[in-house]
């Protein structure tokens, strides 16, 4: 960057850690620039942190960026930048100004994807070992899912084509890269991954021949699977490879009222397919709250969804997000969101506020008793037999209320006492 001289330090934190925690490890680097990336889940955290960073550091500026970054919400001061759009061209620009551009909103225009360089240094591996690292190989997305960020951007923008044998190269180099720093997950954050058929089967093809105990994570479009990805995926080791998937809904009329392309046969095929024919870990998504949607569709798509198998099932409740389509769906169907973030919904057009809290209870009892594998194989033979798991779930939840048990954590000897009690008793 022109000659600048930048020490670059990564540091990684959760929202669940202490506030106070973190505000120390990252003041006690005496750093001249701060950046950050506001999302959603870490807003509040924040809001609370960058006040207090810049009592201790007044001297320093912050650099703020990511899809929920704003210049009000956070006490950023005059000297403080905020990144509006792609960050690599407004980072470049302040880098080669040595930071002495005024504060404010900075928007500057990104060099193509695949002219960046590998986001990573030598220096980070002791930062990234054993740990969860990013990486993309595409930005954007062409679907235009109401509730996401995505319904906001039309790009599709790719760094690597593998028909080329230059890019081959350079991405084959990228991931060796990526190995080097001994990750414990390499997590693909392209979203709908597999939209690239080819590009999604290099990689695939990659991560299964190699000799390494690193999980590969990545978001996919199960209706775009084939059976072609299937044997692929088939040759893939226990513990290769994750895919996450957002379901959300198997109503067709909810799908379309949210502006989602979604076939639910096609899906359910290919998640069958994977489970019956491969190794690879599955998380599936469910959305409570979408348009339209009423508890006993809700407990339809966990139904429908769970005779899949997948081995990890996630219910969550839709998120109104500032500048989405679904701002305005939701304010034109009478819905009820939280004023801070993440602006969960309270009450839908067809749910109430008591169902969105049994729902919330319900995601709960999932966790302790899907999510952990433990009764696996007794999930899968009440399914087998015909049984709907939304009605044993809701039997679990029933069992809690009724015994005063905690929702999000109880011991594994007690969880395997409810569940045998309630399995017995979804026999009769």
């Amino acid at each position: 960057m022109k000659g600048l001289p930048l020490r670059v330090k990564l540091l990684e934190f959760t929202t669940s850690e202490p506030l106070f925690e973190i505000l120390a490890r990252i003041a006690s680097h005496k750093a001249g620039i701060y950046c950050f990336s506001a999302y959603v889940w870490n807003r509040s955290m924040l809001q609370a942190l960058l006040p207090e960073l810049a009592k201790l550091q007044p001297q320093s500026r912050i650099v703020l960026g990511g899809p929920d970054a704003d210049g009000t919400a956070y006490g950023l001061r005059p000297q403080d930048y905020v990144v509006k759009g792609p960050g690599e061209g407004a980072l470049r620009h302040l880098a080669d100004s040595a930071f002495t551009l005024p504060g404010g909103e900075l928007e500057h225009p990104a060099p193509p994807l695949r002219e960046l360089p590998f986001p990573y240094r030598a220096a980070d591996r002791p930062a990234l070992r054993d740990r969860l690292v990013y990486y993309e190989t595409f930005r954007g997305c062409p679907f235009r899912c109401a509730y996401c960020l995505s319904a906001t951007d039309d790009r599709y923008e790719p760094r690597f084509d593998v028909s080329q044998a230059a890019d081959r190269r350079r991405l084959r180099s990228e991931l060796h890269r990526l190995l080097s720093f001994a990750p414990r997950t390499i997590k693909f954050v392209d979203r709908s991954f597999n939209i690239n058929t080819a590009l999604a089967r290099y990689i695939w093809q990659f991560a299964i021949g190699l000799e390494s105990s690193c999980e590969w994570h990545f978001e996919i479009y199960p209706e775009l699977l084939s059976e072609e990805d299937i044997e692929l995926l088939s040759q893939a080791p226990a513990g290769r490879i994750r895919l996450e998937t957002g379901i959300q809904t198997v109503n067709r009329a909810v799908n379309q009222a949210c502006g989602r392309r979604s076939d639910w046969p096609k899906a359910r095929a290919m998640l069958l397919a994977l489970q019956r024919r491969t190794q690879v870990s599955v998380h599936a998504d469910l959305l409570a709250g979408l348009p339209g949607e009423t508890l006993s569709s809700v407990l339809h798509s966990l139904d429908e969804l769970a005779a899949c198998l997948p081995h990890e099932i996630q219910l969550g409740t839709l998120k109104i997000l500032s500048g989405t389509p679904m701002q305005a769906i939701a304010s034109q169907r009478g819905y009820f969101w939280m004023d801070s973030p993440p602006w969960q919904v309270l009450a839908s057009d067809r749910l109430s506020f008591r169902q969105m809290a049994t729902l919330q209870d319900l995601a709960r009892i999932i966790n302790l008793y899907w999510n952990k594998g433990e009764f696996r194989e007794q999930w899968s033979t009440l399914l087998a037999e015909g049984h709907r798991a939304s009605r044993l779930f809701l039997m679990l939840l029933a069992r809690h209320r009724e015994q005063g048990l905690q929702l999000h954590s109880i011991s594994a000897r007690h969880r395997a006492e409810v569940f045998a009690s309630c399995f017995a008793a979804g026999y009769r």
